[in-house]
């Protein structure tokens, strides 16, 4: 049995970045084979985009330029109509977004806290590892979704990006300031732990007392290509994940 939660965040980081490739063997999971009910895949994913959107918002208000106000303005606007879409979704199903959200409501809160920056940088560099990961994970479920529902969920998720503007803002900031890159890669790689917790929580589900179901399946390499995504992502801003 995989018992994630067992283990640190950072444990979980070390695992996944050691091989992205893994035999298929025994019970492993794909994340294309996941069925997931649709009320508390979209729920979740509402309720993770509305923190993206309050953290972005306060990035904005923190940022130390107008131009980087500007670009901000951009990833706050962009991850407010992916939760608008998202919120559309369920209540084309008859569902309270809010009522969806609430199972997910302490998960979600324990994210936020994990993922705080401890300053601008970090901040900056947590919305973006954190909306990239979520982002490719949530694409990668889609499949199992009902088929009438599949089409809505990938425009919400494939449309409009924040990535090149905070690349823009990260690199500037990088190149600005180079002893920042030690720091920020380590950040980073705390940083993917956190998410992927929220990944896993989305594949098993919630037991009746708001935690996770533990998995007989083996999960890390269902995640191995996300996280190389996520790799890609961190050299293109000459880091190291």
């Amino acid at each position: 049995m995989v018992k994630w939660f067992d283990r640190t965040p950072r444990d979980v980081t070390r695992q996944l970045l050691r091989q992205h490739r893994v035999p298929v063997v025994g019970d492993r999971v794909l994340l294309s084979d996941v069925r997931p009910a649709l009320v508390p895949f979209v729920g979740q994913a509402l309720g993770l985009e509305l923190e993206l959107v309050v953290k972005s918002g306060r990035v904005l208000d923190q940022a130390p330029t107008l131009a980087a106000r500007t670009e901000l303005a951009e990833v706050v606007r962009m991850h407010a109509s992916r939760a608008s879409a998202f919120a559309r979704i369920l209540e084309g199903e008859g569902v309270d977004p809010e009522e969806a959200i609430r199972p997910f409501v302490e998960s979600i809160h324990q994210f936020s806290s994990a993922i705080e920056g401890a300053d601008w940088y970090e901040q900056l560099l947590a919305i973006h590892v954190a909306s990239g990961l979520l982002e490719d994970f949530f694409v990668a479920i889609v499949p199992g979704l009902p088929e009438q529902d599949q089409d809505a969920m990938l425009r919400a998720l494939r449309g409009e990006s924040a990535h090149p503007h905070l690349v823009r803002l990260l690199r500037e900031a990088i190149d600005a300031t180079p002893r920042l890159s030690d720091r920020m890669a380590v950040w980073g790689r705390r940083l993917v732990g956190d998410t992927l917790l929220q990944m896993y929580l989305a594949v098993n589900g919630l037991d009746e007392t708001g935690r996770a179901v533990p998995s007989q399946k083996r999960l890390e390499p269902a995640f191995n290509d996300i996280v190389a995504s996520h790799t890609r992502r961190m050299d293109e801003l000459g880091l190291t994940a």
